[in-house]
């Protein structure tokens, strides 16, 4: 009891400081953000065939835009450092750590088969979590009122670096967790279309946003769209960043539409959402698969907020010891956004994935889920982001 009370003494404490009222703020505008999107869902002003094309123009014209322009912009004021490179490998040295740790050991002991559809799905809700639309939109909301002005480019770019190496590895090894190729249908395909594949597989749009920004950050090309910060002449094609930019601009408010409106879809809100393949799945399994779903949702919620910040952490101070790079002090916001993504709910892209397979039962089924997990993701989410704020003394 006196630990207990112990515990519940310090909670107050914490819920005044600076960090816990910033990230409680920016899991409440998710909150609110959700209902807005089931209301318009509800109401059917965003329909499936709607949200289905607003996320192909998202993903493939405003978040590259958004990518490029930012990382050009972060690039070109604080240079690209050695610290910077080793963002994308971490990225896919915790995708990977956490997919071994769930297929080998918190799978089985859960009693989960991880060759099954099912289990596939969960260890990949338990390794990649959302890199891209989630993390952006936090930055956006912890740091737009912060008394340093920068902390939203840094951040943005951060991300940006940190979604080079996730995102290829999501799409491309990701996915072939996901969704085993079991034909024999590739075989009749030449080695440039097998090739041509791949790189459609492990380049998607927002990445290689990514890299053009880096290109044109890196070479003499930047001059041309942004001037020096101490020159008083504007670039030769500074209307054509300035439009890109604001182009990009639209991109975050647009990603969080898309997905608070996709999860009251897979909630089943809506006259035409219900899933009936799913009720009769829960009607089939009986108290099992209530069992089921309760079980990898343990799973999940275990390894995304709990064991996969602590590996992150653990991975950063690993990369300060041999020099890749710099400590807490040197760097907070690299260290503070890693965190920030080690900390996400599953990729909802793992949804899309199985749309594009012609598998929608499936994909109903995992967008239920993600639903359960993203509806109680607010509270571990704020405890590491409080704690995350507060040690790297950003709030």
């Amino acid at each position: 009891m006196a630990t207990l009370s112990g515990i519940t003494g310090a909670v107050p404490s914490v819920g005044r400081s600076a960090a816990a009222s910033a990230a409680t703020q920016s899991m409440a505008e998710l909150g609110i953000a959700s209902i807005i999107g089931a209301g318009c869902v509800e109401r059917e002003m965003l329909t499936r065939p709607t949200i289905k094309a607003l996320s192909k123009a998202t993903f493939s014209i405003l978040l590259p835009m958004f990518l490029c322009t930012s990382i050009i912009q972060s690039v070109a004021k604080y240079g690209l450092k050695r610290s910077s490179l080793a963002v994308p490998m971490l990225a896919i040295v915790q995708s990977t750590c956490l997919l071994l740790a769930s297929k080998l050991i918190l799978l089985p002991l859960a009693g989960i088969d991880v060759e099954s559809d099912d289990g596939r799905a969960t260890t990949i809700c338990c390794s990649f979590g959302n890199s891209g639309v989630v993390p952006l939109i936090f930055c956006e909301s912890l740091f737009r009122q912060s008394a340093n002005s920068d902390y939203v480019a840094q951040s943005t770019a951060f991300v940006s670096l940190f979604l080079i190496g996730w995102s290829p590895y999501f799409w491309s090894f990701g996915r072939s967790v996901l969704m085993p190729d079991r034909s024999n249908s590739s075989e009749t395909k030449s080695n440039a279309t097998k090739l041509m594949d791949l790189a459609k597989r492990a380049l998607p749009p927002p990445v290689v946003g990514v890299f053009v920004g880096l290109f044109i950050a890196t070479t003499p090309l930047c001059r041309l769209f942004l001037s020096p910060s101490d020159c008083e002449a504007k670039a030769p094609l500074s209307i054509m960043f300035n439009s890109v930019a604001n182009f990009g601009r639209a991109a975050s408010p647009l990603s969080l539409l898309i997905l608070v409106s996709s999860l009251a879809i897979g909630a089943g809100i809506g006259k035409h959402n219900t899933s009936e393949d799913a009720s009769k799945q829960i009607e089939r399994g009986g108290e099992g698969a209530e069992a089921n779903l309760l079980t990898k949702w343990a799973v999940v919620s275990i390894m995304r907020f709990l064991f996969s910040p602590a590996l992150m952490y653990g991975l950063l101070h690993l990369a300060e010891l041999i020099g890749a790079i710099g400590g807490i002090d040197d760097n907070p916001m690299l260290w503070f956004v890693l965190i920030l993504e080690a900390t996400m709910p599953p990729a909802q892209n793992s949804v899309t994935m199985l749309q594009v397979a012609d598998r929608g039962d499936d994909a109903a089924s995992l967008a239920m889920f993600l639903f359960s997990v993203y509806l109680t993701s607010m509270v571990p989410v704020v405890i590491v982001l409080t704690l995350a704020l507060q040690k790297f003394k950003l709030a």
